[in-house]
């Protein structure tokens, strides 16, 4: 009678999963901040590749569009979310670019998947940036977050 119990549980948990799995795609959905000629969007980590030890590396992909003679600086800081606790700080990184001509990248920083917990690891990141053109500096943008993705190690 037991099995029979968990059997209807994992059928329940099945059908729950696959309802809420189309609201999942829907929340994914990248933003993007636009400041003094430029649009940054902080994209879901993905998969890179396995590094000698045998990690795995996970990619941190920034979309970044501006327009001519300008100059963006980003603050990069990737995070490994935690319900119970407040987010683990994996690693910053600052970086500037100049464009001479409007045009868009995809700027990227990669790291080796932590492990912080028993499971599953939850990545995102979390971006700021200013703009500089002509000597005239933008404030920083408020912090923006990417899609959480999560990675087995």
């Amino acid at each position: 009678m037991q099995l029979s119990a968990r059997r209807a549980r994992r059928a329940l948990a099945a059908a729950l999963l696959a309802t809420a799995l189309p609201l999942v795609a829907v929340g994914t959905a990248h933003a993007s901040t636009t400041e003094s000629g430029c649009t940054v969007s902080p994209l879901t980590p993905v998969f890179s590749y396995l590094n000698a030890a045998g990690d795995k590396v996970i990619r941190y992909n920034l979309t970044v569009t501006c327009d001519a003679d300008r100059t963006v600086e980003i603050e990069q800081r990737v995070y490994e979310a935690d319900i119970a606790d407040a987010d683990d700080l994996i690693v910053s990184f600052d970086r500037s670019r100049y464009f001479d001509t409007t045009s868009t990248v995809t700027m990227w920083l990669e790291k080796a998947l932590p492990d912080t917990e028993a499971g599953q690891e939850e990545m995102y990141q979390h971006v700021r940036f200013r703009v500089e053109s002509h000597g005239v500096t933008s404030p920083w943008t408020a912090w923006e977050d990417s899609p959480q993705q999560q990675f087995f190690n």
